[in-house]
This record gives structure tokens, sequence and C-alpha cells, in this order.
């Protein structure tokens, strides 16, 4: 694992969020109204159902991406293209925004690797496939939703339109599988696998997937995406994963908050268990926000979110909080990103601003 590696552009598909200002005042923010939506799903026994989400989200793939070939494309799959496209120009600059999509067939020399997370990518397709398969005659289930409903869609889908030829993976779970995405874009860089890494997660609403859904949280649908590479020059730069059970990592924040030359500003937390965050808020000297309080419930982008949360605020504060409304900006801002998931396990990372 790199001592550190650093953030060169940020791509975010969110509902109400823009870019990481908007994102960094949605977390500050009391929760937004979710609109209410109907789900169903048709030829099965599950009945329609109503429910407040955030969403949905529009893709807005940009033009480097291109367009052609995208019409069957899985809508989590679009979120994932279009938020890692965007990271790819913001780490580029602005005129890229406006580069063409590749047009020649060649092999891709590019060795980015692609690294994604995801509790929901293929879900819909798959359920689908078989909801025909027990309804259709023989032979008239859509061919297509065969490789729609496969897992690594919205990683395969980046990769390919985007032209990477670097290591691909995908990371299926809760929270803490969006924060050991980081951990492993990480390691491909540093082993030399990889010559950068853009790392990613995403998440769709559906019938399907409600049935799994916390009661008390807002689904949530869209992606994010962190385009890495190795650490050089002022920036937001991230530092090792540390994966445990909750007990040990609980202990680590209180030790870190106990030592003013280890104290972090802040702790964004995503997990689906609100009272922990409200415990670890009213026990810690410094600031505590919930992603999926924030954002809605995101599965495994929640985790990634921990981190671009952390980013976001990083980057909003420019230095470090001395006093209730007061910053030094003289010295950087460090804030830790948590994902927490409901047995207990966990995964975290400290994010700083130099």
């Amino acid at each position: 694992m790199p001592a550190s590696v650093a953030v060169r552009g940020v791509g975010l598909r969110l509902s109400e969020v823009d870019d990481l200002d908007s994102l960094a005042r949605r977390l500050s923010a009391a929760p937004a109204p979710a609109a209410v939506r109907r789900f169903a799903a048709p030829d099965t026994v599950l009945a329609p159902v109503e429910r407040g989400v955030y969403g949905p989200v529009e893709p807005r793939v940009p033009a480097r991406a291109g367009a052609r070939g995208l019409r069957g494309t899985p809508h989590e799959s679009l979120l994932a293209l279009a938020s890692a496209a965007s990271s790819v120009d913001g780490a580029r600059g602005p005129e890229a925004a406006h580069e063409p999509a590749r047009q020649d067939t060649r092999a891709p020399d590019d060795t980015t690797a692609v690294v994604w997370a995801s509790s929901t990518a293929g879900l819909p397709e798959y359920a689908t496939a078989c909801a025909e398969a027990s309804t259709l005659d023989p032979g008239f289930v859509a061919p297509a939703l065969g490789p729609a409903s496969a897992y690594n869609g919205p990683a395969a889908t980046v990769s390919i339109r985007l032209g990477l030829a670097g290591p691909n993976l995908t990371l299926t779970g809760g929270a803490t599988a969006g924060i050991s995405a980081v951990a492993e874009a990480m390691r491909l860089i540093v082993a030399g696998d990889a010559s950068a890494a853009l790392v990613g997660a995403s998440a769709t609403v559906t019938r399907w997937s409600l049935t799994a859904a916390n009661d008390h949280l807002t689904p949530a649908e869209g992606a994010a995406c962190l385009a890495l590479d190795l650490a050089g020059g002022p920036g937001i730069q991230l530092r090792g994963c540390h994966r445990t059970d909750l007990v040990q990592a609980t202990a680590r924040v209180i030790q870190a908050a106990a030592r003013p030359e280890t104290r972090p500003d802040g702790l964004v937390v995503s997990t689906s268990d609100t009272a922990l965050v409200d415990a670890l808020a009213s026990s810690q000297p410094f600031p505590v926000w919930h992603v999926e309080r924030a954002l809605g419930d995101l599965g495994a982008a929640g985790g990634l979110l921990a981190v671009v949360g952390a980013a976001a605020l990083c980057a909003a504060a420019g230095g470090t909080f001395v006093a209730p409304g007061e910053r030094d900006p003289k010295r950087p801002t460090k804030i830790l990103a948590l994902a927490v998931e409901p047995c207990g396990s966990t995964a975290s990372m400290e994010v700083s601003s130099s």
C-alpha cells in the first residue's frame, strides 16, 4: 500500500449534487425531501410499491465517452460511465470535456485501472430475465438481458468506452466495499500494475432493490468516481485503508482524537446504523457527517461517497478548524472516512489536503 495517492479528478452523478462544493453543502445540511415514485415488477408476485427516493438521476454522459451503442446499456452502467468520464475530464482540465470520443479501433494502450463497487449492478436485468424465462415461451427471453445482468457491467462499460487497458475489478457488498475499492486501486498503482486508476461506485433503485431496502433510510441512486495517481504536489491525498471490526475502529478514532497531533478535523461515516452515528457525534471533539442521512442509502456506493465526501469537505475547508467558526489556512485539513457494516466489520481511510 502506498503512503498516499492523489485525487486528480472527481465525477459525480447524484440527486441535487453537481460538484464537490454542492456535495459538501449537502452533507452539512438537513436531509432533503424525497420524491415519491412508484415501482413495479410486472409478471411477478411482487406488488407495486410507492417509496420516497433520491432520484431518478440523469446520466448526462460526456462527449468523450461517445453516444453510439449506448441505447441498450443498463442505467447503472450509464451512471458509472458518466461519472468516470467526468472524473477524467476533471483530471485533464476544463478543455477535456469537449474532446471527441475515440474514433480509432486499435487496441487501447492506456493502463489506467478501473475499480468499481456496487450492491445493485445487474440486479434488475437478472430479475427480468428470470421473470421472462418463467412466463414466456422458450426462445422469447431477450438475449441482451444475459450480458446486461453481469454484476461487473459498470466497470466493464467504463473500461471499454474510455479505451482503458489496465486491470478491471468489481467489488460487491455493503458500504465497506466502497472504501475497499479505493484501497484496491491504490494497491494496483503502487505495484506498477496500473499507471493510474478510476475508482468509483454506483447504485440504482428498482422494485427488486427495494425488497432489501432499510425502512428508516431513503433509497437513492447515483454514481461517483475518483481519478487517482501517485501523490505529488499539493491537493487532496488519500492514505492507507484499515479493515477491521467496529470495536477496533472506534478505538482508533478515540485514540486519534485524544492527541492534538493525530486528531482529525472530522469524520464522515457510511452506515445504516443511525444510532451509531449519533453516538460517535456526541462523543467526539469534531464534527461527524452521515452519508446515508444526507444522500440516501446507496449500498456499496455509500462507502466510496464517505471518501469523496471527506475530499469535498477538505476542499471546502481549505484548512484545519481551530475554533468554532475559525480555521487556520496554514495547516492541512484531515478528515477520516469510515464505513460500517451491520455485522460490525469496518473500513476506514484518511483523506487530507496539502
